[in-house]
């Protein structure tokens, strides 16, 4: 035989049965379909930074996000009145607050999250002096 005669039900990729010949324009046609399905699933990029109790920090990321998720160290996650939000998601254009128009806990600023301490919350929001918070940025 000189092409596959079989493909992958989902994406359309092809096999080979024992005998076939292998062609170039093959192996690409898979690559560009596993390209294609995979691509539009973008970047993640995930850590983990100290809190230093500065009031403003930013975090700088390898690529711009379209979403971040932050939550303390520990997985607590504390949010009302008094205690202010420990961690969240915020999305591109709509920071994470405990209310809004309050100072945002967490935003995505460029290339990075800025994360904010706000001593008027016992929890001071997600950049306490000595916690750890994790985060997973999303491009």
């Amino acid at each position: 035989m000189d092409v596959s005669q079989n493909q992958t039900e989902c994406f359309g990729l092809h096999l080979w049965e024992p005998g076939d010949n292998f062609s170039r324009e093959e192996f690409n046609e898979n690559f560009i379909a596993i390209d294609a399905a995979v691509g539009p699933l973008g970047r993640v990029a995930a850590g983990a930074y100290l809190g230093d109790g500065a009031e403003s920090r930013y975090i700088p990321l390898p690529f711009p996000p379209r979403a971040v998720l932050v939550k303390q160290g520990s997985g607590v996650r504390v949010e009302n009145t008094r205690t202010g939000p420990c961690g969240g998601l915020a999305v591109a254009g709509h920071p994470l607050a405990s209310v809004p128009g309050a100072q945002p806990a967490v935003a995505i600023e460029g290339s990075g999250l800025r994360v904010c301490f706000d001593p008027t919350y016992s929890s001071g929001s997600v950049n306490t002096n000595g916690i750890v918070y994790h985060y997973a940025a999303f491009e």
